[in-house]
């Protein structure tokens, strides 16, 4: 995958994310306000949620389990944009970005917000491993200069 190619999926990952994110907001809101009545516990310490069951419940159970549905294709859609710049950086000699990717990427997957910084750093800063030749870096893709003239 080229950085290009990784970049525009990692985008449409987070996008996809974020609005699965909000759809699943919206129906836990709607449910909240409008599929059902909230009545006192019976402990006496705050208050019970009694939905009715009827059928704009149910629509708002289904927003829930489709916004679930689209924030998990947004969060498989990042892990194969990962895996695609830690494909890419591979291709280089100096291994320090594969490196960050892959401790990044692990570590997010405990703390998101690692790995999100992570891709973000490389999305911003990182190398294009595809650009240049299998087993080059930027450095050696330079050409020599020799130091006696030739014929």
């Amino acid at each position: 995958m080229t950085k290009t190619a990784v970049t525009r999926t990692w985008l449409g990952g987070v996008i996809g994310l974020a609005a699965g994110l909000v759809i699943v907001g919206l129906g836990v809101g709607l449910m909240l306000a409008y599929g059902g009545h909230f009545t006192a516990a019976p402990g006496g310490d705050g208050y019970d949620f009694v939905p009715n069951l009827d059928g704009f419940y149910w629509s708002t159970i289904g927003f829930m389990v489709l916004g679930g549905l689209v924030a998990l294709g947004g969060g498989i859609v990042q892990l194969v944009a990962w895996i695609g710049a830690m494909t890419n950086t591979n291709h280089l000699v100096d291994k320090t970005w594969f490196t960050i990717l892959l401790v990044g990427g692990v570590v997010g997957l405990i703390f998101a917000p690692i790995g999100f910084a992570t891709m973000v750093a490389y999305v911003v800063a990182g190398p294009d491993g595809m650009a240049m030749p299998h087993g080059q870096s930027a450095s050696a893709a330079a050409p020599s200069r020799t130091l006696v003239p030739t014929a």
